[in-house]
């Protein structure tokens, strides 16, 4: 049977991730070092706690854990996270204000899903995480890149995109972005560009998506308030246990408005019902015995280093604009005098290191600026390793420059 002519619409419009998929197999091959996914280090998880954990819900909660949840999730996790984020990121909820999901992502969907239209345009820093641009692709959205710089987006580019679009008879509705540590970039917005560009977007009467994924990942720096916490009407927040346990749990959850996650819950009928009654158990177990908080410190710890050396190993790379230091997260972002694909094959093929090249996190993969970027993570390599990938690196970039 020709499977390929009977792929749906929205089969075919995430064909183009394929070819990030076949990268991340080649890094996947032995003696590849990769500065590619950005997985935690295993030394992160606390794997004792964690079966200390898990046994005490098989004790206290078994027949329960293994289970169907309720559809919001379980009623006593969601009030342990709207404690913990009054705590930590100062955002009040109550705990019918929560959806849980399988995975941050999955709320990010359910989110474009309830509040666009086929044919909508959705509003993206430039560059964005760019699974939530395929995820875009896949809901017949069409994703717009608003122009970032080191401060975060720019809220007069914001603006100008706006007006454009509502003069093309195309007005957005919604704006997705990731303020703190984003992916792939490792910006954090200051103060001052969280506050600007929430006034833009309650200008137009934007739904702000917040990813909140590496916000607990700070290394360094002052504490910024989530764009939750400023705006708490108009901001959907999205947040995962990926970072701050392990994603093997596919665990997340969403924080908005009591109208919007009932709405939310009843899509999330139609992909996987409920999330897992027995990591939900875990999670709630874990963070309610101190592990989330200990676990954050310690990747904090780990990844600091790791960030460091990789700053260090870059002092004599030859790349077109300087190495971001971020203040936490996974990632580091720069240019390149090259187009960053061809360099990706070259450094796989002839020197075994691999990385992301730059183009798959723009809304327009072919603009000039996405074809010469390059993302590298520190989080999931090895620290020894560090130096000897970004010499690898280092040669592959003058081969390829020179070529």
């Amino acid at each position: 049977m020709n499977w390929n002519a009977r792929f749906s619409d929205a089969a075919s419009r995430i064909a183009d991730a394929d070819a990030v998929i076949g990268i991340l197999k080649l890094a996947e091959q032995p003696g590849i070092i990769s500065l590619a996914g950005g997985l935690p280090d295993p030394r992160v998880f606390r794997i004792e706690e964690t079966r200390e954990a898990m046994a005490q819900v098989l004790t206290d909660h078994g027949p329960e854990a293994l289970n169907y949840s309720p559809n919001p999730g379980i009623t006593e996790l969601r009030e342990f996270l709207a404690t913990r984020m009054a705590r930590i990121e100062r955002i009040r909820c109550s705990p019918e204000e929560i959806l849980v999901c399988s995975g941050g992502l999955e709320g990010i969907r359910h989110a474009f899903n309830a509040l666009t239209n086929p044919g909508d345009p959705v509003l993206f820093e430039d560059p964005t995480y760019m699974v939530a641009l395929q995820v875009c692709r896949e809901l017949a959205g069409i994703p717009v890149g608003v122009s970032s710089d080191d401060a975060g987006m720019i809220p007069e580019a914001l603006d100008d995109t706006v007006l454009r679009l509502a003069r093309e008879g195309r007005a957005p509705r919604v704006l997705y972005v990731g303020p703190s540590f984003q992916n792939p970039t490792g910006r954090t917005w200051s103060l001052k560009r969280r506050r600007e560009v929430l006034e833009v977007a309650e200008r137009h009467d934007l739904a702000v998506v917040e990813d909140h994924a590496y916000g607990e990942l700070r290394y360094e720096g002052e504490w910024l308030p989530s764009l939750k916490s400023l705006a708490p009407e108009r901001v959907i927040f999205v947040h995962t246990f990926s970072k701050i346990f392990g994603p093997g749990l596919r665990l997340g959850w969403v924080a908005a408005d009591r109208g919007l996650i009932e709405r939310l819950g009843l899509l999330k009928l139609g992909t996987d019902q409920c999330s897992s009654a027995l990591t939900q158990r875990l999670a709630l177990a874990y963070g309610r015995a101190g592990g989330l908080d200990a676990q954050v410190e310690r990747a904090q710890d780990l990844y600091r280093r790791k960030r460091d050396a990789m700053i260090d190993a870059l002092a004599d790379f030859p790349c077109r604009t300087p190495w971001l230091r971020p203040d936490g997260g996974f990632f580091l972002w720069s240019e390149v005098d090259c187009d960053t694909e061809k360099l990706l094959l070259r450094s796989i093929e002839r020197h075994g290191v691999a990385f992301v090249a730059g183009n798959c996190f723009f809304a327009d993969p072919t603009s000039a600026v996405a074809r010469v970027s390059i993302r590298l993570s520190y989080s999931y390599v090895a620290e020894d390793l560090i130096p000897e990938a970004i010499r690898r690196l280092g040669q592959a970039l003058r081969e390829t420059v020179g070529s």
